[in-house]
């Protein structure tokens, strides 16, 4: 059965990613055709056809390929996507053909309608969204909820209740703002946190980095946000279960003091030690109180009481942030320009070397597509809007082979009242598409690293987990005893 839903994502994946592609080619086709450019063929996918029909003097095909596409316009594109596609269209295949000159404003017309409708699959996907009932969207503040004692923040004076307000004098407002400035912080080996105490005051601390052992991505250790403290399961027996608490309790308070999130409860439970402790939980819409005393475990080395919990930040995605799908929109496009930004006018040392160890590509995308597949169709959908805005924004940039340079070299010919120089534009189509070419290889190398790298770590953590739990499990027997 496994099998089974795995090969269900693998179609879903497929078809979700060409809708991605065939909206941005569709858009180019339908202002082609109403404009009366030359369309010779119309295909979703490269490489070599696997179902093609010319219909009207246009190929329609479908290549075995399916993450890609292009609609060829000879008038618009003479040899950017035959280089590309490393084939050629229409009557007459490796001949020149005279074909009638289109004036400029329907070049960038034809060039910008690809983007344009992404754009509006964007948009009709996030009121789909917003529409569809039951679906889980969230947010995490910057309000630090737990800090570690033995961690770096602690001993810098960052405490639960502070709101960390800028990173590296970047303004962030979620905890997923945070993150990506953090990954984009440069080579200085430490990022400048601004927060905001809870006493009202203000400080700037500055945290070296430390990487995880999953990614090498950078990690905010010993740091964890203000989050819910919902009861997942309670262990039969345990102090947890003599009390009265349920799955799906909200702990908010312990002796009167407001859990700030998981990890604070914990460490409230952990400094309380045996002593009784009243806990104000939400159940549903009513609040409750329980006096649950927390048992000593010499495994362990700490007090429980027979609880597991989730904080919540696993519903929290970055595609899935905001219900309103203008905000949400909003977030999406800001999130990629802030990546080019880092890429082409970075303020500091080491940010584009920062987004180019960070930037996923194409098989980074389809793996990503896929788990959200496996997780829920709502969720593939936030997925593939995200994407879909990535792609309008990227084809708009200004270079040969993309939407964009056929912008501007449509707009140099409308300022200047002449067409750029043929062999110009030869010169950098031939090597933006070789250029293309290399750094779509070159991404599908490292998301292969990155994979092999990311499965390795996993299993390794799987293994020590599974050690600790071995070596914990009498943990879990002293509190089913009586």
């Amino acid at each position: 059965m496994e099998m089974v839903w795995s090969v269900l994502a693998g179609i879903c994946v497929a078809l979700l990613f060409s809708l991605a592609i065939f909206i941005h080619e569709f858009g180019h086709f339908l202002a082609a055709r109403w404009l009366g450019l030359q369309v010779d063929a119309f295909s979703i996918g490269f490489g070599p056809s696997i179902w093609k029909r010319t219909v009207n003097g246009i190929e329609y095909k479908i290549g075995c390929v399916p993450f890609g596409g292009y609609v060829a316009l000879p008038q618009l594109d003479p040899s950017g996507m035959e280089k590309v596609q490393g084939e050629t269209h229409g009557e007459g295949k490796g001949e020149a053909r005279k074909l009638p000159d289109i004036p400029p404003w329907k070049r960038i017309v034809v060039a910008f309608a690809g983007p344009s409708g992404n754009v509006v699959l964007a948009i009709l996907l996030a009121y789909v969204i917003f529409f569809a009932p039951g679906v889980k969207t969230g947010v995490v503040d910057t309000r630090i909820g737990a800090v570690a004692e033995d961690s770096e923040a602690w001993k810098a004076g960052v405490r639960a209740g502070d709101r960390i307000l800028t990173v590296n004098g970047k303004k962030v407002s979620t905890w997923i703002d945070l993150q990506v400035e953090y990954q984009l912080a440069g080579e200085s080996g430490a990022a400048t946190f601004g927060i905001q105490q809870e006493n009202g005051g203000g400080r700037v601390v500055v945290l070296p980095f430390q990487t995880n052992n999953f990614a090498e991505l950078r990690v905010l250790s010993g740091v964890y946000p203000e989050t819910l403290c919902l009861v997942s399961s309670v262990l039969p027996g345990s102090p947890a279960a003599a009390s009265g608490l349920r799955t799906n309790d909200v702990i908010q308070a312990a002796n009167g003091v407001p859990v700030r999130g998981a990890y604070h409860f914990s460490s409230i439970i952990r400094e309380n030690g045996g002593v009784p402790v009243l806990l104000t939980v939400k159940r549903g819409k009513a609040l409750k109180q329980f006096s649950v005393t927390p048992v000593y475990d010499q495994a362990a080395g700490r007090h429980l009481i027979g609880i597991v919990w989730k904080d919540g930040t696993e519903r929290v995605k970055a595609w899935m942030m905001y219900r309103n799908p203008w905000r949400q929109l909003e977030w999406d496009s800001m999130s990629v320009v802030r990546v080019l930004q880092a890429l082409i006018m970075p303020d500091s040392k080491g940010e584009r070397k920062a987004v180019a160890k960070n930037v996923g590509g194409p098989v980074a995308i389809v793996i990503g597509l896929y788990h959200t597949v496996r997780g829920g169709m709502m969720d593939a959908l936030g997925f593939l809007r995200m994407i879909c805005v990535n792609l309008a924004i990227l084809n708009l940039l200004p270079f040969p082979v993309l939407d964009g340079g056929h912008i501007i070299f449509a707009l140099y010919e409308v300022i200047t009242r002449r067409k750029p120089h043929p062999k110009v534009v030869s010169v950098l189509v031939n090597a933006f598409a070789v250029l293309l070419i290399g750094l779509m290889l070159l991404l599908f190398y490292s998301d292969i690293v990155k994979q092999v790298k990311y499965t390795k770590a996993v299993r390794a953590f799987e293994r020590e987990a599974g050690e600790e739990a071995a070596r914990t499990s009498s943990a879990t027997n002293g509190l089913l005893k009586p």
